[in-house]
C-alpha cells in the first residue's frame, strides 16, 4: 500500500494541473480560507478511493461542494483536538502546582509538608501527562476515521458515531491504511524539510506537503474501501422512518 500511495498523486493526465492547484492552495494556506479547499480535496480524494477509483487522483472542480466538505472536515478535526488539548492544559497547570508549592514554601508561606505537596503535585502531574498523551494518540487515531466516515455517509454525524467508529477504528485494514499515512506524512516533513533549507526550494515545500496529503488520504481511503459505513447509513435511515 505504501508504494501505491506515493505514486497514486502522480497518476492521471491531469496531474501536474491538480498538484499545482493543491500546492498554491497550501501556499495560501495561512489566509486559511485556502485551506478549506484542500481539506475539502482530502475528503473529496478519501470518497473516490473508498469507491474504487485508484487510478487517478480526482481534480478540482465542483469548489462549492469542496468548500462544503473542507469546512465539516476541519469542524471533525477540531472536534477531536478538544479533548487532548483541554488535557494537555490541565497537565500544564499541575506542572505549575509543584514550583508554586516550593516558592511559597522557600517564602514561609507554606507548612513542613510542602515537600510532600510538590512530589505529590509532580506524580499527579506526570500521570496526567502521559493520559494526555493516550488521549492525542486516540484522537489522531480516529480523526481520520471519523473524517472517512463522513467521506463515505455524507453524513456529519457519522464522524462521531461510536458504532462507526468502530466499525472503521476497529478494522484491520484501517489500523494498515492510517498507519501507511502516518509514514507518507513523515517522509513528506522530510523531504519538505530538505527542500526547505535550500532556500528558494522553500516555495516548493506547500506542494511536497500536499503531495504528502493526497497521498496519505489515498491511505485512507483504501484502509475504508471494503467497510460497509454507506450501507449502514441505509439501513439506520430506514430503521428511523416511521411504519406506514
Amino acid at each position: 500500500m505504501l508504494e501505491d500511495a506515493l505514486r497514486f498523486p502522480w497518476n492521471g493526465e491531469k496531474k501536474g494541473e491538480t498538484l499545482l492547484v493543491g500546492g498554491l492552495l497550501s501556499l495560501l494556506g495561512f489566509l486559511f480560507v485556502p485551506l478549506l479547499f484542500v481539506y475539502g480535496y482530502l475528503v473529496r480524494v478519501i470518497r473516490a478511493v473508498a469507491a474504487g477509483e485508484t487510478d487517478r487522483p480526482p481534480v478540482f472542480d465542483d469548489w462549492g461542494e469542496l468548500l462544503v466538505d473542507g469546512v465539516v472536515a476541519f469542524v471533525i478535526s477540531l472536534a477531536y483536538l478538544v479533548v487532548p488539548t483541554v488535557a494537555i492544559a490541565f497537565v500544564g497547570g499541575l506542572f505549575l502546582f509543584p514550583v508554586v508549592v516550593v516558592e511559597g514554601s522557600a517564602a514561609g508561606a507554606v507548612g513542613p509538608r510542602s515537600g510532600l505537596l510538590a512530589v505529590g503535585g509532580l506524580l499527579l502531574a506526570l500521570l496526567a501527562l502521559s493520559t494526555s498523551f493516550l488521549l492525542l494518540l486516540a484522537a489522531a487515531y480516529l480523526a481520520p476515521a471519523g473524517v472517512a466516515a463522513f467521506a463515505r455517509t455524507g453524513r456529519f454525524g457519522a464522524a462521531f458515531s461510536p458504532s462507526h467508529l468502530r466499525t472503521v477504528g476497529g478494522d484491520r485494514r484501517y489500523a494498515t491504511g492510517w498507519l501507511v499515512a502516518v509514514v507518507v506524512g513523515f517522509l513528506a516533513q522530510v523531504v519538505a524539510g530538505a527542500v526547505g533549507a535550500t532556500g528558494l526550494g522553500a516555495l516548493l515545500v506547500p506542494f511536497v506537503l500536499f503531495y504528502g496529503s493526497v497521498a496519505s488520504a489515498y491511505a485512507i481511503g483504501v484502509g475504508v474501501s471494503e467497510l460497509g459505513l454507506a450501507a449502514e447509513t441505509d439501513e439506520e435511515s430506514t430503521a428511523s422512518q416511521p411504519a406506514v
